[in-house]
């Protein structure tokens, strides 16, 4: 872990303005600018009080789906509305971390989308989050 942690910090570039997000180096840095901007600016204004990553990974989803950005390789195989998000299947407790999940990405957006639950009346945040968490069986 700490092996780990050492080349994490000494060799990955991090945002200057943000400090969280971490490039290999200025090229990356620079390609990844358009894609990041966004998130930047919600990062910074939330700071010290940083997401969790799943948080993160929505908002710059919500971002992509709100035709901000270029569309990536990837997309050309597969989209996102391909992700099935397997609601009926969450328990009850699953269903509630998501739902705080949500109004955390809500908090976490806000500098850019001033209400994003009715802003975004084509993207459902709810189910976002379920197609990009995790079930596990218990």
């Amino acid at each position: 872990d700490r092996f780990v942690n050492s080349i994490w910090n000494e060799r990955l570039l991090r945002c200057s303005q943000c400090k969280i997000a971490r490039y290999c180096d200025t090229r990356c840095q620079k390609e990844a600018w358009q894609e990041h901007k966004r998130e930047c600016k919600c990062l910074k204004s939330i700071e010290p009080n940083f997401p969790p990553d799943s948080v993160r990974l929505v908002g710059r989803i919500v971002f992509k789906l709100l035709g901000q950005s270029a569309a990536c390789p990837s997309e050309k195989l597969y989209s996102f509305s391909d992700l099935q998000s397997n609601i009926e299947e969450l328990s009850e407790e699953m269903k509630e971390g998501l739902k705080h999940l949500a109004q955390t990405l809500q908090l976490y957006l806000r500098v850019e989308i001033q209400d994003a639950f009715q802003l975004l009346p084509a993207i459902d945040i709810f189910q976002i989050f379920a197609k990009v968490s995790v079930k596990t069986d218990s």
